[in-house]
């Protein structure tokens, strides 16, 4: 890590979470613990705990968890690395191991003259734009009403036509030929370089950090030429890692509670005339997983798959996007657009009704199946029955069809998340004996891990006798754990949420919850060697029932549904777990 764990530790003994999270937002002291209106999710109650003792905060509602440093990275949308240098800052501590650029902290050093080649290019465009070559490009963003005041806020600039110019100046500026080639403007030619960009309007494509990583040039004369020219997938830009205004929109996120993400540039422009800061474009591409990511990472609630909750902007039959409003029909009606927001099923109602009207079955059905999933989690009947109703005016399928198609795909959930080998056919009695193991494997487990948090023998005890967990998720800390204490020779849950937080594995945020829930326990469990004992051989015993059950499940390949269970029942009675 680039900051040395000694000096994290430092900074976490001079911060208290509580002064630094009142920085933020209002806490109220009850008891022993802190509470706040959780900034995380649209709370309206205080449901974000606050621990002095334990130096850690935990949202039992929407999940959000960590220590002094986590609630800083998840309010601020920066990273772990820079949530420590924000905290060191607020309570006045200064270190020469916290003043290392961040991109030099985060990348390659070879790759440190690409991101000097890149801004220098950009602060040459910026000039391009500012001299008597560059009125031509002035002119179309006084056309398409982009104001002085964006021009500055977004980094406009011109690339001039004579594209050997921009090489030469990049050159004298100590560039070499590969860095000029590895931006991607450019490539050696026996000819000589020239920019790509040339004669074009250009708009900066920056990270989240505000480092200029491409651009995309839009071509502002009418000719044959295309009307983009984007920068290629290079060793600092790849597009799909990218939401155009990131770096802007997220310092107004956590004040405006919500974002929106558009298609494009303009797009991104046309909001911000209304003054507001919280948009995001996309590069050109669909959404993807990074993207999402980052808006988790910014505090919205996630996409679907991604975790995300979201609203779509859906005005029925309105088929312009943000720009095209603006220009056409002015500022009010671009608000009162972005200002009708409608849920995913909604927004895809409206679509089949006002755009795609379903003609054959199939695709009828498909879209059906597509909402399966949101009908079977339906909170409450008169939201499904809302579904149903919406949907059978849509697909015109009857209602009860559908009511039906719920409870079938039900049916198949429950023995999906019941049934932890995978048998067709199996009796009700066998899956509940079976799912009934599985929750005293887990209790034991987790039971274990408790004292483990609490004592350096349980460590030693689980490294001798247990040595791994079934739960992913309780494995993971417990390798972390075991590290922790080799290392510094004690248990400091803070300290390891650091250790997790710091690295790249993709389960850090479920171990800084599970840890953060048991610390947070008003029982805390102590270290007792006879309970550690009950919790090995209650581990030992369903790790044997698992491995048999595997073995089972091998043996009835090709066997047809109801052989496979009657055999899994014949076990379940040799094993005394069917009286």
């Amino acid at each position: 890590m680039a900051i040395k764990q000694e000096l994290v530790e430092e900074i976490r003994s001079r911060a208290n979470i509580v002064d630094v999270v009142s920085t933020y937002i209002p806490v109220t002291k009850k008891g022993r613990n802190h509470f706040a209106v959780c900034p995380f999710h649209d709370d309206h109650n205080p449901s974000l705990s606050i621990s002095e003792d334990k130096q850690i905060f935990k949202c039992f509602v929407c999940g959000a968890a960590g220590d002094v440093f986590g609630f800083v990275s998840k309010y601020d949308g920066v990273s772990y690395e820079e949530a420590i240098r924000k905290v060191a800052n607020l309570i006045g501590y200064d270190d020469p191991g916290l003043h290392v650029k961040s991109y030099e902290r985060q990348v390659d050093e070879n790759l440190v003259p690409l991101y000097g080649c890149i801004t220098d290019l950009h602060k040459f465009y910026q000039y391009g734009l500012s001299i008597e070559e560059g009125e031509i490009a002035r002119k179309y963003l006084e056309d398409r009403q982009i104001s002085a005041e964006q021009i500055a806020k977004f980094g406009l600039g011109y690339a001039l036509k004579d594209g050997t110019k921009s090489i030469n100046y990049l050159k004298e500026k100590g560039y070499s030929l590969k860095n000029i080639e590895d931006i991607g403007i450019s490539y050696a030619k026996l000819q000589g370089m020239n920019d790509s960009n040339a004669g074009r309007l250009i708009f900066p494509i920056k990270d989240a950090s505000g480092q200029v990583v491409g651009f995309s040039a839009r071509r502002i004369e009418d000719n044959d030429t295309a009307k983009y020219v984007n920068s290629p997938e290079t060793k600092i830009f790849s597009k799909g890692n990218i939401l155009y205004n990131m770096d802007n929109a997220k310092t107004t996120l956590k004040h405006d509670k919500f974002l929106y993400v558009v298609e494009g540039f303009m797009d991104v422009f046309a909001i911000d005339s209304l003054g507001i800061n919280s948009v995001v474009g996309l590069m050109g591409t669909a959404m993807t997983k990074t993207n999402a990511e980052q808006l988790k990472r910014l505090n919205v609630e996630m996409f679907d798959a991604a975790g995300v909750s979201y609203r779509l902007v859906s005005k029925p039959g309105e088929l312009k996007d943000a720009d095209e409003i603006l220009k056409k029909e002015g500022p009010d009606a671009l608000r009162s657009y972005i200002n009708t927001l409608v849920d995913p099923f909604t927004f895809a109602l409206n679509y089949y009704e006002n755009v795609a009207p379903l003609g054959s079955v199939e695709e009828r059905k498909k879209v059906i199946s597509h909402f399966g999933p949101m009908l079977v989690n339906a909170k409450t009947k008169i939201e499904l029955d809302n579904y149903i109703y919406r949907l059978a005016t849509v697909t015109n399928f009857e209602a009860q069809a559908i009511r039906d198609y719920v409870e079938d795909l039900r049916s198949k959930k429950t023995v999906k998340e019941e049934a932890p080998v995978q048998f067709t056919g199996y009796s009700r009695q066998s899956l509940a004996k079976i799912n009934k193991d599985m929750r005293k494997l887990t209790n034991a487990e987790s039971l274990a891990l408790k004292l483990m948090l609490s004592s350096k023998e349980a460590v030693e005890y689980y490294e001798k006798n247990i040595k791994y967990f079934y739960n992913e998720v309780y494995l993971q800390i417990a390798n972390y754990l075991s590290d922790y204490v080799a290392t510094y020779g004690d248990i400091n849950v803070p300290g390891l949420i650091t250790q997790i937080e710091m690295s790249d594995n993709p389960k850090k945020e479920d171990m800084v919850n599970e840890l953060t829930s048991f610390s947070l326990e008003k029982e805390q469990s102590k270290y007792n060697e006879n309970i550690m004992n009950d919790c090995n051989n209650v581990i030992q015993d369903e790790r044997r029932r698992i491995y048999e059950r595997k073995q089972l499940l091998e043996a009835s390949v090709g066997k047809s549904n109801e052989e496979k269970a009657r055999m899994l029942d014949d076990y379940l009675k040799r094993t005394n777990k069917i009286e």
